[in-house]
């Protein structure tokens, strides 16, 4: 699934309250940094300050994009693990009977 694909499921992510607050600070972070004016290194110096806009946001990204395949697989886990309790039959008393009498 392309990261593009992904931005529903981000904000998802973003709005979910069982995921903790630190895994969401990456999203947080990435647009911060990605609307505001201020750089790590600025923008004149020798297109340094494009390498590092770009460095920084492909690790936000690749963070985000694992954080992002984790929280589909857990979801798929409760969602089966919900439809397996509702099926699951309990406190059933039953015989064992030989067929050879």
């Amino acid at each position: 699934m392309t990261f593009i694909n992904k931005i529903p499921l981000a904000i998802k992510f973003l709005f979910d309250k069982e995921v903790p607050f630190r895994k969401k600070i990456w999203i947080i972070l990435g647009l911060i940094y990605l609307i505001s004016p201020i750089d790590i290194i600025p923008e004149p110096v020798l297109l340094l300050g494009i390498i590092d806009d770009i460095t920084l946001m492909t690790l936000i990204l690749s963070k985000l994009s694992s954080d992002l395949d984790k929280y589909i697989v857990e979801k798929e886990e409760k969602k089966n693990v919900k439809d397996i309790k509702g099926k699951i039959i309990e406190n059933v008393e039953y015989d064992i009977e030989d067929d050879e009498k």
